[in-house]
C-alpha cells in the first residue's frame, strides 16, 4: 500500500531563499543513494528549536520532544533520473518541518519535496505579533522555491512539473500556486481558498476533517466548488485541523497542552489541541490516511500512468479507507 515508505532512503538539505544565511530556510527531501547512506545515521529533528528562544523555557519537556526523520543529512542523491517536485506550505503559526511523516514518505517514492519557511506567517512570526496573511508573499515562496531547487538539483528536479500540498493557510497557496504554468495539481488541505481561472483543467484533492474546530468544511469545500478539471473532496471522519501534522500524535502522549493555558490562553491551547483528543481519530492513522493520498494523487498527477495497487483510487471510489485500519470517510464527492 502507498502508506508504507517507497523504495528510496531519503536524503535531506537546507538551502536558502533569502539572501541572508538563515534568514529564510527551505527544507527539502529527495531520494538519497541506497549505498551511499549504509553506516550513516538518520537525522532527529529537535521540535524545541523551532521555537522561540523568549519562550522556550516555558514550554513542557513533554513538548519538546525530538522527531525520527527516517532521513540522511546531506545523503547523495540516488541517481541521474529527473524527479517530480512537490511543494509543502505550512499553516499560519506554522513552521517548515511541521509535516514530515508526509514530507520524507513522498520522497521515498521518487519526489523532490520543497517545504519554505514561510518568514511572513510562521510560528516565530505569530509568537512576537507580527505575522501577517500574505498570499503575495506566499506565491513569491513558491517562485524562490523553484528557483532555489534549479539551482541546487539542475535537471534532477523537474520544476516543470510540480504538486503543491497546503495545510490550513497553506491550502490556499497551493491552491492560488496552480495560477503558476509549472504548477500542475493541488492538494489542499483543512484550508480554504478558491481554485484561479488559470487552474482550468487541473486535478485537484481537497482533503478536510469533519471535526475541524479552526476551518469549516464550507471554506474548504470551496476549493472543490470552484475547480474545472478533476476534483475530490475527501473528509476523514473524526479528524480535526491539526491531525494532519506531526504535533498531535506528541500532543495526545503528553495529555493535552492544559498546562499552557497561562502563556497561551484557552483559546490557543483549544485551537493547538483541535485534532489531538482522545475524542478524535487517532492521528496515526490520519497519517496513514494522507501518506496514501497524496502519494498517489501526486504519482497520477506529475508522474503519469502507473500501475500500483492503490494508485487508481483518488478519484474514482473512497475504497482506499477500507486499506487502512482507524480510517473512516465522513464525506466523499468527485467530478470530472
Amino acid at each position: 500500500m502507498l502508506n508504507e515508505f517507497g523504495e528510496y532512503p531519503v536524503g535531506v538539505a537546507t538551502l536558502e531563499l533569502g539572501e541572508e544565511p538563515g534568514q529564510q530556510p527551505l527544507s527539502v527531501w529527495y531520494p538519497a543513494d541506497s549505498d551511499a547512506v549504509v553506516g550513516m545515521e538518520t537525522e532527529i529533528f529537535d521540535s524545541s528549536q523551532i521555537i522561540p528562544a523568549a519562550f522556550r523555557a516555558l514550554i513542557p519537556e513533554s513538548m519538546q520532544g525530538a522527531v525520527e526523520t527516517n532521513s540522511y543529512r546531506d545523503a547523495p542523491l540516488a541517481d541521474s533520473n529527473t524527479y517530480p517536485v512537490v511543494i509543502y506550505s505550512h499553516g499560519f503559526g506554522g513552521y517548515r518541518d511541521v509535516a514530515i511523516f508526509l514530507t520524507t514518505h513522498l520522497a521515498s517514492h521518487g519526489f523532490v519535496v520543497a517545504s519554505p519557511e514561510h518568514i511572513h506567517r510562521n510560528l516565530p512570526a505569530q509568537a512576537f505579533g507580527t505575522a501577517e496573511f500574505s498570499p503575495e508573499k506566499d506565491q513569491a515562496d513558491v517562485v524562490n522555491t523553484l528557483a532555489a531547487l534549479d539551482a541546487a538539483f539542475g535537471d534532477n528536479a523537474n520544476t516543470a512539473r510540480v504538486g503543491v500540498i497546503g495545510h490550513s493557510a497553506g491550502a490556499r497557496t497551493a491552491l492560488d500556486a496552480l495560477a503558476n504554468e509549472a504548477v500542475l495539481a493541488a492538494m489542499p488541505l483543512a484550508g480554504g481558498g478558491s481554485a484561479p481561472p488559470e487552474a482550468a483543467g487541473k486535478p485537484i484533492l481537497v482533503v478536510v476533517a469533519e471535526l475541524d474546530l479552526t476551518v469549516p468544511t464550507e471554506s474548504s469545500l470551496a476549493g472543490y466548488n470552484s475547480a474545472t478539471g478533476p476534483r475530490t473532496f475527501i473528509s476523514l471522519a473524526r479528524a480535526g485541523h491539526n491531525s494532519f501534522t506531526d504535533s498531535c500524535p506528541v500532543i495526545l502522549a503528553g495529555g493535552g497542552l492544559d498546562m499552557l493555558e497561562p502563556l497561551l490562553g484557552a483559546e490557543q491551547v483549544a485551537r493547538a489541541e483541535d485534532g489531538c483528543t482522545p475524542e478524535n481519530a487517532d492521528p496515526l492513522a490520519m497519517q496513514a490516511a494522507l501518506k496514501h493520498l497524496a502519494t498517489s494523487f501526486f504519482l497520477v498527477n506529475l508522474s503519469g500512468p502507473v500501475d500500483m495497487p492503490g494508485v487508481r483510487l483518488v478519484g474514482t471510489t473512497p475504497e482506499f479507507a477500507d486499506l487502512i485500519d482507524g480510517v473512516e470517510l465522513a464525506d466523499y464527492r468527485h467530478a470530472d
